[in-house]
């Protein structure tokens, strides 16, 4: 009996390979990609532009600070999003500036968001209004036997203004404390 190393070898090597084919697709999970729309709608104002920095609380992805000029400028952001058996929500914490003042919007987000969004064509939007932050897109209706998708538009956030400054109480203490201490 003779011992043929090649066909080993050659055993061997496919052995392997199947192995971890085997392997590295029992462990992983359903992985899909959508996109988180943000939209700057803010019509009838002097100056329309707002800034904007989302963050996952999840995987603590940071999308850093993004600005829009003017209507109808906005981003799209590309999300990776666990699906298959489990529904695990993804969460944007995402904070918004404008003349206005400032809004801080939580975005829930799962793998029936990125069906709806990839294989349906119907991307929700956020809009940057001056009401606040509007959600417009369409979510699944389940109120009936057929699930459907069904069009809604809510508000997500209002605007919280900034705090006042009042430039002359300011100047008037600081401008009396120099005086003060200028004539000891």
């Amino acid at each position: 009996m003779t011992f043929n190393i090649d066909k080993f070898i050659r055993t061997l090597a496919w052995f392997l390979v199947v192995n971890v084919t085997v392997v590295s697709y029992a462990g992983r999970s359903n992985f899909v990609t959508t996109e988180l729309n943000i939209r700057n709608e803010m019509q009838g104002l002097k100056r329309p532009e707002i800034v904007y920095h989302c963050k996952s609380i999840n995987t603590g992805l940071d999308y850093g600070w993004r600005r829009a000029k003017k209507p109808p400028y906005g981003h799209s952001f590309h999300v990776l999003l666990e699906g298959g058996q489990k529904l695990e929500e993804e969460i944007h914490r995402c904070h918004f500036r404008s003349v206005l003042g400032t809004a801080n919007v939580d975005i829930r987000m799962t793998a029936i968001n990125a069906e709806i969004c990839n294989y349906k064509k119907e991307c929700a939007v956020h809009k940057v209004t001056p009401e606040g932050i509007m959600y417009d897109g369409k979510e699944w209706d389940f109120s009936e036997r057929y699930p459907k998708l069904i069009p809604r538009k809510y508000l997500e956030g209002k605007w919280k203004p900034w705090p006042r400054r009042s430039s002359s109480r300011g100047r008037g203490r600081l401008g009396s404390q120099s005086r003060s201490g200028g004539s000891q």
